[in-house]
């Protein structure tokens, strides 16, 4: 990230995106314990005990109000780390990945959250980011246009081609980087239009990890998650868009065919792990 564009502040407990410094000033946000006790929104109930999320709606100089995101972390009991360890897991991530991820999606031009504040003390640990404007989840888009029931216009399917290409687009234009999502279903993209979907932005960037050149079991996990959250809205055209689009961006080394069927038999197992457990 630019160092340049970051404000170390609060004897280093808070990191600011020197943009957005002014306006947490204003609002009387500029230190991490400010923000760790906002009371915020409460914006969806956490399946993971150590994050909660909450929205912030902060004014500026004018009076208008602007939302932002804080997701505010605490170091998981030694017994879960260790339970983590031992079945060879990484426990589960704080803030500061996040707000590294989305800096990289800043630099590098991928529709992601634009973010604001990164702070740590101790066992605690937050990240603030800017409200994505958007009017939809992509799968919530899916199901109304493509669900069971649905019309499927032409203006529908239309749409659904350009978010196919633009979905491919993103997620080669990622793993040609090295970036490797871990929770890429279609949940965690979101749509900036109610009609056609576009523009997209990707989020839920806590768990990214970035290599020199993808593993390609990374890159399987990644395009199986998609798979199985959107084949049901998908023909068999759908899926060949989507391959021609990726593999004009990032080529597989392997062959486009064994790929696929990889990712095919991952996608299998993350549907018998879902049913199983309920998910």
């Amino acid at each position: 990230m630019n160092n340049s564009k970051i404000a170390i502040i609060d004897g280093g407990r808070l990191e600011v995106n020197r943009a957005f410094l002014p306006l947490l000033e204003s609002n009387g946000l500029a230190t991490f314990k400010a923000l760790m006790s906002h009371p915020g929104h409460a914006v969806a109930k956490c399946a993971i005990k150590e994050r909660n999320t909450v929205r912030l709606d902060l004014e500026t100089e004018s009076g208008e109000k602007r939302a932002f995101f804080l997701k505010r972390y605490t170091l998981p009991k030694i017994r879960e780390r260790l339970k983590a360890y031992l079945r060879l897991r990484r426990p589960a991530p704080g803030a500061g990945q996040e707000w590294h991820a989305m800096w990289i999606f800043l630099q590098l031009g991928l529709p992601g959250p634009v973010p604001v504040a990164w702070g740590q003390d101790g066992e605690s640990s937050l990240v603030l980011s800017e409200g994505v404007s958007h009017v939809m989840r992509l799968s919530e888009w899916a199901e109304r246009n493509f669900g069971e029931g649905s019309h499927r216009n032409t203006q529908a399917i239309s749409a659904k081609h350009r978010i196919i290409e633009e979905v491919a687009n993103i997620v080669a234009r990622m793993h040609a980087e090295g970036l490797h999502h871990q929770d890429l279903y279609l949940c965690h993209f979101l749509c900036g239009s109610e009609q056609d979907g576009l523009p997209l932005t990707l989020i839920d960037l806590q768990r990214v990890e970035r290599y020199r050149r993808l593993p390609r079991r990374w890159q399987v996990k990644d395009l199986a998650q998609l798979h199985f959250s959107s084949a049901q809205y998908l023909t068999r055209q759908d899926i060949q868009r989507f391959w021609k689009t990726y593999n004009s961006v990032y080529h597989s080394r392997r062959g486009m065919i064994p790929l696929w069927h990889s990712v095919l038999r991952k996608s299998e197992r993350i549907r018998r792990h879902t049913l199983k457990h309920g998910l």
